[in-house]
């Protein structure tokens, strides 16, 4: 007998295995109209599994805790104890290793400098959206094989050494799902210029248990005031439980809200914005916004020795080696291509400055 001719256009129904787990595939007879163009979906480690796997240790979740508070009356509170927060680390995660040798020593300035300067360490999953890398989470191992569940393992596994070292994190959350797995481990968070004009970040922001910064770009000011004023009320927003069901997370509001300054050119600016919507005048300036982020970052410490209130912290972009370079690995070549960059210790998306520039700029800040 004659097989009878498959349906245009529907995906087949057996399951095919990645490297990350199963792809499981709808039903033809189900759903014929829907998703056509889905090769498959990929089962995530619940968040529950993976905390219990790799569950958060005390001394560390005393450091989480114990720094939150810190940076809260540093950027938002009404007594400040002086310090400058500082906020650097590499644009985003690549290799463990040369992270862990950066971490290590940004740990020993931040014991120097600790009586003068707050320092956390940038911890960052995702790749900027120009970049063709996914990012630490989604490809941690840089050659397109997509293994996710391995990059929130290795993703959490380092965040809990940063912190072991005495080190807090930092990091920028740019989904609903991938807090769920990390969130824990985080002291600060970012929300970046072209994520702060979307309503759904400020309503995760509104949910997450740390002090949050929305960067303000050139000319969207009031964008950024109104992230600040959304984040602050309590939201719905759709995402998941620890157990990884999906469901409407209702949040409570997130009062530890902050602004973020794209280069220090524009902080007068912003602090009258801030003071005009009746928040506080201060702000953290992202100095890896400007061309030369160490010019910049001299001049902000100038204008916080002179006694300005305007400015509370900043954001370094710096690794153990200066500059950017591509990923070796060619993504047409498949989950077998050597994967890593050439040069360890530099970044693979944005240009960083090295470590002796970074710990001069420390010094100086603290100076």
């Amino acid at each position: 007998r004659r097989a009878a001719p498959s349906k245009a256009g529907v995906p087949a129904t057996s399951a095919a295995e990645g490297p990350g787990g199963a792809l499981f595939r709808e039903s033809a007879s189900q759903l014929p109209t829907d998703n056509l163009r889905i090769r498959g979906v990929q089962a995530l480690v619940p968040a529950a599994c993976l905390q219990e796997e790799l569950p958060p240790i005390e001394h560390v979740a005393s450091l989480v805790r114990a720094t939150r508070g810190t940076v809260q009356q540093l950027l938002c509170g009404s007594a400040p104890d002086g310090r400058l927060l500082v906020v650097a680390g590499p644009c985003c995660i690549h290799d463990v290793d040369a992270t862990l040798q950066y971490a290590a020593r940004l740990a020993d300035a931040a014991k120097a400098f600790e009586g003068e300067l707050c320092v956390l360490m940038r911890c960052c999953y995702a790749a900027p959206d120009a970049s063709p890398w996914h990012g630490a989470v989604m490809d941690p191992e840089l050659n397109g094989s997509l293994n996710i569940n391995k990059g929130l393992a290795q993703m959490r596994e380092l965040m809990q050494a940063v912190n072991q070292l005495g080190l807090p994190v930092a990091c920028e959350f740019v989904d609903t799902i991938v807090p769920q797995y990390l969130a824990d481990l985080v002291s600060w968070s970012q929300v970046g210029p072209s994520k702060c004009q979307s309503r759904l970040y400020a309503e995760l922001s509104s949910g997450l248990s740390m002090p949050v910064g929305f960067e303000a770009a050139a000319g969207a000011s009031e964008m950024a005031v109104r992230a600040i004023r959304l984040a602050a009320q309590a939201h719905p927003f759709i995402g998941v439980s620890k157990q990884g069901v999906a469901g409407v997370v209702h949040t409570t509001g997130n009062k530890d809200c902050h602004a973020i300054v794209a280069g220090d050119a524009r902080v007068g600016e912003v602090c009258e914005v801030l003071t005009a919507a009746g928040l506080p005048a201060s702000t953290v300036v992202d100095c890896s916004a400007e061309d030369d982020q160490s010019a910049a970052a001299k001049r902000i410490g100038e204008l916080v020795a002179s006694g300005s209130a305007a400015v509370s912290g900043v954001v370094l972009k710096s690794f153990l080696v200066s500059g950017v370079q591509p990923l070796t690995s060619a993504r047409t070549k498949g989950p077998a291509a050597s994967s890593g960059p050439a040069v360890l210790g530099m970044s693979v998306t944005t240009p960083c400055i090295d470590w002796s520039e970074t710990q001069a700029l420390l010094e100086g800040l603290a100076a």
